[in-house]
C-alpha cells in the first residue's frame, strides 16, 4: 500500500541538472562493471531517461533496456527501450523473468522509499548469476560554502542547503541510506561489493547550483516553516546563478555488487 508521497516532481528544471551532475559520476561505474553489447538492463526510477539512453546506446539492438518510473512522460520507448509506469512504493511487479538481467540500476530512488530494504531482494532476484547491481544515492553531509559575495550570503547559503536536506529528511527521505546499502548487499550474499563517495565543488550558474535552486523552489512552502523567509529564498535563488559563488555539492555514494555465479 502506498503510504508516503514523493517530495520532488519529474520536472526538466530538476532532472536536467541532476543528470548533468550525476551522469559523469555513474559512467565510471559502468566502465568498472563492463556493460556490453547485448546486455539486458533494468533502469529503476529512470526519470528523464539519460541513463536509459546511455544503456541503450551501449547494449545496442541485441540488448534491451527496461525503464521504470512513476511518471513516464519524459521516457520514450524504442526498439531497445521498454517503458513501464510503476509505483515502487507498492513493490516490484514487472514482466521480467527472474534470473534474466545483466544489470539493475537505480539512482536517487530507494532513499525516497519506505520499502527500500524490501526491494533489494527482488531486485537481485532478477539478476542472472554473475549479473550486477548498481545503486547511487545522495547522502547527507554538512554544507560547505567555498566562496560567496559576503559573509551574510555565505551564512544564508549554508542555512538554506541545510534546510533543504533537513526538510527532505523530515518528509521521509533517508539521506543516510547510501551509507547502509553496502552492508545490506553483503547480507544478501552479493559479491565484489564496493562503495565510493564523491562530492564536487559546484559553481553558481552551473547544473549543480541550478539543481539546488530548483530543490528550494519545489520545497518553498516547507522551507518557510524552517525559519526562512521569502526574501531569503529569493536571494538564495540569485546566488545559485552567481558565477562568483562556489559550494560543495551534494554528496553522492554509489555501490556496485555482483550476484554470485553459483
Amino acid at each position: 500500500m502506498t503510504t508516503t508521497a514523493y517530495q520532488f516532481r519529474n520536472a526538466p528544471a530538476q532532472l536536467g541538472p541532476l543528470e548533468q551532475v550525476l551522469d559523469p559520476l555513474t559512467r565510471p561505474d559502468l566502465a568498472r562493471i563492463g556493460v556490453r553489447s547485448g546486455w539486458r538492463v533494468l533502469d529503476l526510477g529512470a526519470g528523464a531517461g539519460s541513463m536509459t539512453r546511455i544503456f541503450a546506446d551501449t547494449v545496442g539492438p541485441g540488448g534491451t533496456v527496461c525503464a521504470v518510473d512513476l511518471d513516464t512522460r519524459l521516457l520514450n520507448p524504442t526498439n531497445i527501450i521498454d517503458v513501464y509506469q510503476r509505483d515502487l512504493r507498492d513493490g516490484l511487479d514487472l514482466p521480467i523473468t527472474p534470473g534474466s538481467l545483466d544489470l539493475v540500476h537505480s539512482r536517487c530512488v530507494l532513499e525516497h522509499l519506505a520499502n527500500r530494504v524490501d526491494l533489494l531482494a527482488p531486485m537481485t532476484g532478477l539478476l542472472r548469476p554473475g549479473g550486477w547491481l548498481l545503486l547511487g544515492e545522495i547522502v547527507y553531509s554538512p554544507a560547505l560554502v567555498h566562496r560567496a559575495p559576503s559573509a551574510e550570503d555565505h551564512e544564508l547559503i549554508r542555512r538554506v542547503i541545510h534546510a533543504i536536506l533537513d526538510t527532505l529528511g523530515s518528509g521521509g527521505t533517508d539521506l543516510d541510506w547510501g551509507n547502509h546499502t553496502h552492508g545490506h548487499l553483503l547480507g544478501l550474499r552479493m559479491t565484489h561489493v564496493s562503495s565510493h563517495t564523491r562530492a564536487e565543488a559546484w559553481t553558481g550558474g552551473g547544473p549543480g547550483c541550478l539543481l539546488m535552486a530548483d530543490n528550494a523552489r519545489q520545497l518553498h512552502d516547507r522551507l518557510l516553516d524552517a525559519d526562512l523567509a521569502d526574501t531569503d529564498l529569493h536571494r538564495f535563488g540569485e546566488l545559485m546563478t552567481d558565477p562568483t559563488v562556489a559550494v560543495r555539492g551534494y554528496q553522492f555514494t554509489s555501490t556496485i555488487a555482483q550476484k554470485p555465479h553459483s
